[in-house]
């Protein structure tokens, strides 16, 4: 069995694999206040109560976007579990190029997500991650990556909106029945979800006619992604939990031979 865990900067997804087999995945709030000793008592007593021995382990794999809880679970490992965590980077072997400026800039959760995209799905390629973020990344007919962009996520606009707005609220955020809203909150979740759409069904049609091709393979993974897929007219592939499968492929690339 191996450990991973998706160190993002609102939750942490961590999840427990046998080989190919995501046995059960959990989420905590992201804390850098939080020690090791701290996140290793939730994520012991989760595993505990699902009844995984984490004494059988065989790795654990830490793709992580806040470097501060980086140092802090390659503490918890090393001194619960008795290992050295690997951590996902740019520099580890990915099974693709990084055709792009600064590699080491690229987030690695990111990084995972193309990964995994790419076993599942053929190129050219783009993986859209709806998250604190919403994210761009791009592969080309031949499987390399070749770049992307960043916008402001889901929830942080509707947050940010909310709280520069003396009138608006906080909203459910969903898709309301019709684009044209008759109230406040219908008003706001037309713009807020069903506009984040076509943000991000335009992106995918300017990068399509950037690289002077007809077809373009598209994944949307995020805790907002099979409902976006409902609504969207060209996205049709959706994983929930792509990065963590990326985490267990990368480590797969890169692990000892004994393991």
């Amino acid at each position: 069995m191996i450990l991973v865990a998706d160190i993002g900067n609102t939750n942490i997804t961590f999840g427990i694999f046998d080989r190919e087999k995501l046995l059960n995945f959990w989420r905590l709030n992201t804390s850098v206040s939080r020690t090791c000793d701290e996140y290793w008592i939730d994520i012991n007593l989760l595993c505990r109560d699902a009844q995984y021995d984490l004494r059988r382990l065989d790795a654990v794999v830490i793709a992580s976007v806040v470097p501060d809880l980086t140092q802090t679970f390659q503490e918890m490992t090393t001194k619960y579990l008795k290992m050295e965590a690997m951590i996902v980077a740019a520099t580890l072997n990915l099974g693709l190029k990084l055709l792009v400026d600064e590699p080491s800039q690229l987030g690695t959760d990111r990084l995972c997500d193309i990964v995994a995209a790419k076993e599942i799905l053929s190129c050219p390629l783009v993986v859209v991650d709806v998250g604190t973020a919403t994210t761009f990344d791009v592969l080309n007919a031949d499987g390399n990556y070749i770049g992307g962009a960043i916008a402001p996520g889901l929830v942080t606009a509707a947050t940010n909106l909310v709280q520069k707005a003396a009138q608006l609220y906080d909203i459910e955020i969903t898709a309301p029945e019709y684009v044209i809203g008759k109230n406040t909150r219908e008003h706001m979740q037309s713009g807020i979800f069903i506009g984040h759409i076509a943000m991000i069904e335009g992106m995918i049609e300017r990068i399509r006619s950037e690289m002077a091709i007809n077809s373009l393979s598209i994944m949307i993974t995020g805790g907002f992604c099979d409902e976006i897929v409902r609504h969207s007219k060209i996205i049709t592939h959706s994983d929930r939990l792509l990065t963590l499968n990326g985490i267990r492929l990368v480590w797969e690339r890169n692990r000892k031979p004994n393991k």
